[in-house]
């Protein structure tokens, strides 16, 4: 609520703007809670063979994919393999090619199954987070600069809350912390971190916004000139320390959040918009070359690439992917 002396001080028309805002967030909180309510009444009535109705961020990203793809995305075709592991992988990329194109975020989690599965080829006797770490020196390191070159607005603001607004806040996670704390010894990660913390720690919208976009030109492996406790020094991120970034901060705190439901469901949130696909599309996207990268060094013989290279096929799904979202990808 405003106080009397706060209403005095602002322009009319801009708390006219703010009081319509606060209005329409409320008037789209009621409709979606509603819209939840009915799905849940309408298949207690019927059963659940009967789809429920889009809600209505749902029907226009389905709209966008039907106007400029008649593909979505192209998984590179694989070969037989006389193993119970890998095809349980499989099983779990069929399981995540179903979810799409409506559930990116379900295809993001059973294309992460099917990840840390293969993840055990390259140290059986680890955990799971000692796994990544030994992963990140084995991926395509092409791979991971395209991957990371193309990194949403959304996805880099995500990092910034998780690795500097949470830590400078104590809202951060006990294994997160212990992540960020092992990726600070890679001096590069280690220079960005102490850089964002010390010039973008203050919290205004501007300011995440800024820290944001320095993420995802570090990302991108532009030289950055950053002042830290020593200094001036210039930075530039090298593949091993984008694949750390990707793997243990980025998609492993994204994963590890949805799994243990610290996340509402994306798209039936009031709160939804394109700009929301962005985040688990890409995050889809990333595992999916990721976990394609290590089959190319344990199982090469199943990658049958009549269509050219890993490259090629990540391109033309990024190319897509952005495609659909448009300036959404950027914003």
């Amino acid at each position: 609520m405003f106080s009397i002396d706060c209403l005095e001080a602002i322009p009319f028309s801009l708390l006219k703007d703010r009081v319509d805002n606060m209005s329409s967030n409320k008037h789209n909180a009621t409709t979606e809670r509603k819209a939840r309510l009915g799905a849940i009444a309408q298949w207690a009535k019927v059963g659940v063979l009967k789809p429920r109705e889009l809600f209505s961020i749902e029907e226009i990203f389905m709209k966008r994919v039907e106007a400029k793809t008649n593909t979505f995305f192209k998984p590179i075709q694989i070969g037989e393999l006389n193993s119970v592991e890998f095809n349980r992988q499989l099983s779990y990329l069929i399981d995540a090619f179903d979810s799409l194109p409506g559930r990116v975020d379900i295809a993001f989690d059973s294309t992460w199954k099917a990840f840390e599965l293969e993840t055990r080829e390259f140290a059986p006797r680890q955990n799971i987070t000692d796994r990544l770490r030994t992963i990140v020196e084995a991926v395509d390191k092409d791979v991971i600069d395209l991957i990371c070159s193309n990194f949403p607005v959304q996805s880099c603001e995500y990092l910034y809350k998780r690795l500097i607004s949470d830590v400078v806040d104590k809202n951060v996670n006990y294994g997160l912390k212990n992540r960020i704390n092992y990726s600070k010894n890679n001096q590069q990660i280690c220079q960005l971190l102490e850089h964002l913390e010390l010039q973008y720690k203050k919290g205004s919208s501007v300011t995440r916004r800024n820290g944001a976009l320095l993420i995802r030109r570090a990302l991108e492996g532009e030289q950055l000139k950053l002042a830290n406790s020593s200094g001036v020094t210039f930075v530039t991120l090298g593949s091993n320390s984008k694949a750390q970034i990707l793997i243990s901060l980025f998609l492993y705190t994204a994963r590890n959040e949805r799994v243990h439901g610290s996340t509402f469901s994306p798209f039936i949130s009031s709160a939804a918009s394109l700009r929301t696909y962005t985040h688990p599309y890409f995050a889809f996207l990333a595992t999916y070359y990721l976990l394609i990268s290590l089959w190319k060094i344990k199982h090469p013989q199943v990658l049958i690439l009549n269509q050219g290279s890993v490259i090629t096929s990540l391109k033309e799904n990024i190319e897509i992917a952005r495609k659909i979202l448009g300036s959404n990808w950027n914003n």
